[in-house]
């Protein structure tokens, strides 16, 4: 690993690039609507000819640094720059109308490069440790490992989750169209030879998350932008700001690694459970909300923690932990890769670029971030038509140049009209994303699973570990049922009764 960081850190290259992503990262996040997740499907499809390195260093630290930069929109304007930063909201922009903007933003610059730190030592750590884990699956509980994954993406993102899982099902469904590897048989193209070649990846995601979030920010607004004034004050981090909180920034920092683990939550969540950790165990928590330097920390702690997290299942078990993880899994595919148990045995210097690239993007991060922080109000103002209009043409190219096929750019407008009539309904995009990316290796385990076992589904009960997964999966699909969760809350809060009445009664 250190060879890799030496091996970083000469290379003009790599230097270069990891600024221009960390750079690119903070001021798309800062601007309200554009989030990580977007500006790494506008660069998958021009990444197509960079090294494997290369790529996924940008993706990863264009992804880490969005997370952030949304906190300045979020403390300046009230207005999050990116979901993840909407719990820093309620206490930063309270703070800039004290006055202490600068100070906001200097402490959320802190915390979120502590929170990647410490997932950074968990992702060196955990990853080897579950690869070897992983190495005694067989394709049974591996393709157990998928179904769970869409079922707790779908069930856990929005607030419905039968909502959820019809969208992780039909990006399973489009996975499934083109010829079967097998047999090469023609599945759900309906005569169309361009359908053969299955939905392309690059012209979905770009479609998923560029033209929908282009439609969604052109919408008419509801309300004007609240603007503090144009001067936000010193923006270096106090000593005394972050003495007293280191144990805030440690505890966010796992809260967000470990909701990072968890397949489809993303940064938001861990953001906002990471920020309600921190409130229960403060010593002042009617401050929160008022203007807390700490809700500040810990939500931005919390956030930018879950990033290098949610990569922990994606390399050890194939398996993206948010909806960023699974663009950059895809980009992995698209460069020949595929993540899971032997990605590690066969990519060992990779997954050792991978993670001093993501500490080496960190440093970066505080000193852009600290950099870019008085110019940011300038750049807050450029009309979105302006900026949408780039994003537009960045679309159109990056779904055309992955393969050079008219019909990409077709199929990428068709998803992302597809999108918008999904967020209309309300149903997540994370779901439907992971279940794209995740469609090929489902398909793969299930067949090698039936092949082996000649067709029979007794292996799943037979297997010890294989029937444990099972038994979870259907425990959280039961969990996505409402009558169940209600009737699960009403046992909780009757037991909670019990325990604390007195033992006589």
């Amino acid at each position: 690993m250190f060879e890799q960081l030496l091996s970083i850190l000469t290379d003009p290259g790599a230097l270069l690039t990891a600024l221009a992503a960390v750079t690119a990262g903070i001021l798309l996040g800062a601007l309200p609507g554009l989030t990580g997740p977007m500006a790494m499907a506008l660069l998958i499809g021009v990444t197509y000819s960079f090294s494997t390195e290369t790529s996924v260093t940008a993706m990863m630290l264009i992804y880490m640094a969005g997370a952030y930069g949304g906190s300045m929109s979020a403390i300046l304007l009230n207005v999050p720059g990116a979901p993840a930063s909407a719990a820093t909201a309620l206490d930063g922009y309270p703070l800039a109308q004290q006055g202490m903007g600068g100070r906001a933003i200097a402490m959320a610059t802190v915390g979120s490069c502590v929170g990647s730190i410490i997932a950074v030592a968990f992702m060196a750590t955990l990853t080897p440790w579950l690869v070897e884990v992983s190495l005694m699956f067989t394709s049974w509980e591996l393709l157990l490992l998928v179904i769970i994954g869409i079922i707790m993406a779908g069930g856990l993102s929005g607030n419905d989750p039968l909502k959820g899982l019809i969208s992780g099902a039909l990006g399973l469904m489009f996975a499934q169209v083109g010829l079967d590897d097998l047999h090469t048989h023609p599945r759900f193209t309906f005569g169309s030879h361009y359908l053969e070649a299955g939905f392309g990846l690059i012209a979905a995601i770009v479609g998923l998350f560029g033209i929908s979030q282009v439609v969604v920010i052109m919408a008419p607004r509801k309300a004007a932008v609240r603007q503090t004034a144009a001067s936000i004050g010193r923006v270096l981090p106090r000593w005394s700001d972050i003495s007293n909180r280191f144990r805030v920034m440690l505890q966010s920092g796992i809260i967000g690694t470990f909701v990072g683990v968890l397949p489809g939550l993303g940064a938001d969540v861990g953001g906002w459970a990471a920020y309600s950790a921190a409130k229960r165990t403060s010593k002042n928590p009617e401050g929160y909300g008022k203007g807390s330097m700490e809700g500040v920390i810990a939500a931005e702690t919390g956030n930018n923690a879950v990033i290098p997290g949610s990569l922990i299942p994606m390399i050890a078990l194939g398996l993206p932990g948010s909806a960023g993880a699974a663009i950059i899994m895809a980009a992995l595919f698209v460069h020949g890769l595929k993540p899971g148990p032997t990605f590690l045995i066969d990519n060992v210097q990779l997954f050792d670029y991978m993670v001093a690239a993501l500490m080496v993007g960190t440093v970066m991060m505080l000193v852009v971030g600290l950099t870019l922080a008085h110019g940011i109000i300038h750049i807050l103002t450029i009309p979105r038509e302006n900026i949408m209009a780039v994003v537009v043409a960045l679309s159109v190219i990056g779904a055309y140049a992955s393969l050079l096929q008219y019909g990409d750019v077709w199929m990428m407008l068709g998803f992302g009209a597809l999108a918008v009539v999904l967020r209309r309904l309300d149903f997540p995009l994370a779901p439907l994303i992971l279940g794209i990316v995740l469609g090929g290796i489902f398909d793969e385990f299930l067949r090698n699973a039936l092949i082996i076992s000649g067709g029979s589904l007794m292996p799943i009960v037979e297997r010890p570990i294989a029937l444990g997964l099972a038994i979870i999966a259907v425990l959280l699909i039961l969990m996505t049922i409402p009558g169940v969760r209600r009737g699960i809350s009403r046992l909780a809060k009757g037991g909670r009764r019990a325990a604390s009445s007195p033992s006589g009664h």
